[in-house]
């Protein structure tokens, strides 16, 4: 069903025992999104490149135990980027990425899978393996072979210090959104690439060819928009240790559940009705949100949703088996 391509990272996580410690947590955003699918039970496959030592060991690990396909993970000799994440009183992260000679920045126009699996309906690109070389090549070609063949789903998840010229960056998020049928982006993202409101933003987004605009609004919520609808949902209340990988858990939500709706080509995705684009959004804040009482990006099954929301995923295959006997009595 969903095909994630792109960086697989550690993230350098404040420790709790200790604020000048920090944790090896896995992350990168398609991998982190890649993780949130499988997990909600959704057929997933993760492309990209890592290294051969313990830490690309970590990180496939945990692909591995959480049901990800890794028949398409290049191993190589190379090291591994490093995010170390500072955390503000609310739990929003910032990063310093460093990634010289990364295996997953140097994905090669060779890494890449001569074909992917008929099953992949979507395709997720995107965040900071688009904005450095050479992987951004290796990727811009990947989405110009298959942007026709599936439903590409954009998240820019900008990092302003990786940017070397906004305008150049513009071109190519532009480029990017022509060929995708889904465009993911926080508020903020939206408001550093065209210097104007957010949901002003959305419109020009629109008029670049996505059939789906999703907009994440951090504590406020999230939106979403088509040409013809417009849905709103306030994020839901939990006690947020960090933000860390929830824009990410939101996305795989998102095509998670248009996928459990049909939803296999651009015509299907443009004739949902707004009940069924209000269901996806609340299953994806919902997502969302649960990922926020963890540290680093960890989210949840699609159990976990259930017991947090069992509206949210009562559209989902088997929703019912989701819930132990106990759990149904009650």
């Amino acid at each position: 069903m969903i095909a994630a391509c792109g960086e697989s990272l550690i993230d350098m996580v404040p420790s709790a025992q200790g604020v000048h410690l920090f944790e090896a947590c896995p992350g990168g955003c398609p991998y982190n999104s890649a993780i949130a699918a499988a997990r909600l039970g959704v057929p997933t496959w993760f492309i990209g490149k890592t290294s051969k030592d313990f830490l690309g060991d970590k990180i496939v690990a945990k692909l591995r135990d959480s049901g990800v396909d890794t028949s398409m993970l290049v191993r190589s000799e190379q090291a591994v980027t490093l995010a170390f994440v500072e955390r503000d009183a609310e739990g929003n992260a910032k990063y310093a990425f460093y990634s010289a000679d990364a295996a997953d920045r140097f994905f090669m126009p060779s890494d890449l899978p001569a074909a992917l699996p008929e099953q992949a309906v979507f395709l997720v690109v995107g965040s900071i393996s688009l904005v450095e070389e050479p992987s951004c090549s290796t990727i811009l070609s990947l989405i110009e072979r298959e942007h026709l063949r599936r439903l590409i789903s954009f998240d820019p998840n900008v990092r302003p210090s990786l940017i070397l010229s906004k305008s150049e960056y513009r071109a190519r998020f532009e480029w990017v959104c022509r060929r995708s049928a889904i465009v993911k982006a926080s508020d903020s993202d939206l408001e550093w690439v065209y210097e104007m409101p957010a949901e002003d933003a959305v419109s020009r987004v629109l008029a670049l060819g996505p059939e789906l605009v999703a907009l994440t609004l951090g504590e406020r919520g999230a939106m979403m928009f088509t040409k013809k609808y417009r849905c709103e949902l306030p994020a839901a209340r939990v006690k947020v240790v960090d933000t860390i990988g929830a824009g990410d858990s939101f996305q795989a939500a998102l095509l998670a559940g248009l996928g459990w709706l049909k939803v296999r080509d651009r015509s299907g995705l443009a004739s949902l009705p707004e009940d069924s684009l209000k269901a996806v959004l609340r299953l994806a804040t919902a997502v969302a949100a649960l990922d926020c009482t963890k540290r680093g990006a960890e989210p949840p099954t699609l159990h976990e949703v259930a017991v947090f929301d069992p509206e949210a995923v009562r559209f989902a295959p088997g929703f019912m088996s989701t819930f132990t006997v106990k759990e149904r009595i009650c």
